[in-house]
């Protein structure tokens, strides 16, 4: 069989409702999975109110798991779907929210039952320009069960007083066929680390252990503010970025927020952030021009491309390492109490040698 590339369209949706394990959806297994697009169609009835990162904030979890329970991706939390739609941005340089003509403010659509398009994508490979990269993918063929679980947020997440009210969530995917599992193959093992803040931290002296045992490829930070409503992204409460080695004194990266976020646009060519953060509770009554929905640096995001600095496909090889032998110091300010940091350790391992071949 020769190399075919294919993007297909799963028949299989999954219905809104408020709080819900979805049913799984079976995944293809006839080739490798390059790339996997969840697309959340889905209506609400918004007031004057909408949420920060409103139509980013639609799923709880979501988790893509094969055979014993390997999880090729695994988030938790709607800050976590928040990250995975601004990661999207970054790697695609794309706006991740469709207003289906009903016109966007960039606090919510228009006030009243309002359709709504938010995508997100998730591609395990280096090259996210090209949807068939398979410098890493999910070798869905060699496996016995691939699927897409997915847990639905409240009904009220995107708006204090208007909750969504039906929807379905389409799933979409590229894949290889006629391609054997190269040894060559890296597959994706990220995983997530959850910090509250606890007090104010100065010259990068509050220091997480970096996860050892696979390939580091990038850090990717989401940092909130607590509020009265819900966390808002912002930039005043990690305010500096340092990766050590402790055994060595060695340092990798040291940076403000600032030069740190700067640094991640400039590498990825992102122009800028579509809907980024507004005021809570306010909303406009006139469309903004195109200008308006992509031109900021994001607020409390910042991805740590560590491709940079050591292998140019695959970043930091820490197989050989122990989780402590690399650490993440951050600097700290501002605090209060509901303050957080989320992380997502972008890792890669090779692909089992069982998978080889098939």
């Amino acid at each position: 069989m020769d190399k075919i590339k294919i993007i297909k369209r799963l028949t299989a949706t999954n219905t809104w409702a408020a709080s819900t394990d979805m049913t799984p959806i079976d995944l293809p297994r006839e080739g490798l999975i390059t790339e996997v697009t969840i697309r959340a169609n889905l209506t609400a009835t918004l007031t004057a109110a909408a949420y920060d990162d409103w139509f980013r904030r639609v799923i709880q979890n979501i988790k893509i798991e094969g055979d014993g329970g390997r999880a090729y991706l695994g988030m938790s939390g709607t800050q976590l779907s928040t990250l995975l739609s601004l990661w999207g941005e970054a790697n695609h340089k794309m706006p991740t929210i469709h207003s289906n003509g009903a016109g966007i403010a960039l606090a919510a659509p228009d006030v009243g039952s309002t359709a709504f398009t938010s995508v997100f994508k998730f591609h395990p490979g280096s090259n996210p320009h090209d949807p068939f990269d398979l410098s890493a993918a999910i070798p869905a063929k060699a496996l016995s069960t691939l699927q897409a679980k997915l847990t639905s947020t409240a009904a009220a997440v995107t708006d204090a007083a208007g909750n969504i009210t039906a929807g379905t969530f389409n799933y979409e995917i590229a894949e290889v066929l006629g391609v054997p599992t190269p040894p060559s193959l890296m597959v994706p093992v990220g995983s997530t680390l959850g910090y509250a803040h606890t007090a104010n931290f100065s010259d990068f002296s509050y220091e997480i252990d970096i996860p050892a045992g696979a390939w580091l490829r990038s850090i990717i930070m989401l940092i909130r503010d607590d509020t009265a409503t819900v966390p808002r992204r912002k930039d005043d409460e990690v305010t500096g970025i340092r990766i050590r080695k402790p055994k060595t004194g060695q340092i990798v990266l040291e940076q403000n927020i600032y030069e740190a976020k700067q640094a991640m646009m400039s590498r990825y060519g992102w122009v800028g952030c579509a809907g980024d953060v507004g005021p809570i509770g306010a909303i406009a009554t006139i469309r903004p021009a195109p200008e308006s929905l992509q031109s900021m640096v994001p607020a409390g995001f910042v991805i740590i491309d560590l491709r940079q600095f050591f292998d140019q496909r695959y970043g930091l090889d820490l197989r050989a390492y122990q989780t402590g032998d690399y650490k993440l110091g951050l600097t700290i300010a501002n605090y209060a109490a509901g303050d957080s940091t989320t992380i997502y350790w972008d890792q890669l391992l090779p692909v089992e040698p069982q998978y080889v071949g098939k």
